[in-house]
């Protein structure tokens, strides 16, 4: 489930599109997280559709991007939110994407110093490919002023009804 389908989302476009990652603290991924957000409705509302579907067997399910942090980091925060999760747990999940993303650290900084819009701004890249608490807090944070909390993006940006997201919840919690 893309969530921007009708753009080329490899690393490099990233790299244009997102260079607010770049900027030290957190408002450059709250920026870049807001722009997800709004963009990834109708994608995220598939996905959730799909597993609070009333009749069907709950299975596993995998998602993931291409590095498995923003995207994916989003869409988790949005599940552990219904399930119950304190923000300061999710924020520390999110981190761990450091750990996950370790070995391959090395090939993404390389790779995006390439692009000439982050030529030479190692710090910034290395910024862009962290996964840092305080950036999925401040994010959170954001949800609940902007996108009317975690269910109301849930609601308005991915067309879940009041049921859909109780079933999610029944089964997140069980």
């Amino acid at each position: 489930m893309p969530v921007f389908a009708a753009e080329d989302y490899g690393p490099e476009q990233i790299a244009v599109r997102y260079k607010s990652y770049t900027r030290a603290g957190t408002s450059g991924f709250v920026q870049a997280y807001r722009d997800i957000l709004a963009n990834a409705g109708p994608a995220f509302g598939e996905i959730l559709r799909h597993l609070s579907q009333p009749d069907a067997e709950p299975t596993a399910c995998v998602f993931h991007c291409t590095a498995g942090k923003d995207r994916t980091g989003l869409l988790a925060a949005l599940l552990l939110s219904l399930a119950g999760v304190s923000d300061s747990v999710i924020a520390e999940e999110y981190s761990l994407t450091d750990v996950g993303l370790a070995p391959l650290r090395e090939q993404f900084v390389e790779r995006l110093l390439k692009n000439p819009v982050l030529e030479g701004d190692e710090v910034g890249v290395r910024n862009m490919v962290s996964s840092k608490r305080e950036n999925m807090l401040a994010s959170l944070e954001m949800i609940d002023d902007e996108f009317e909390g975690r269910e109301g993006y849930m609601r308005k940006w991915c067309g879940l009804g009041d049921e859909e997201i109780e079933v999610l919840k029944r089964r997140l919690r069980a």
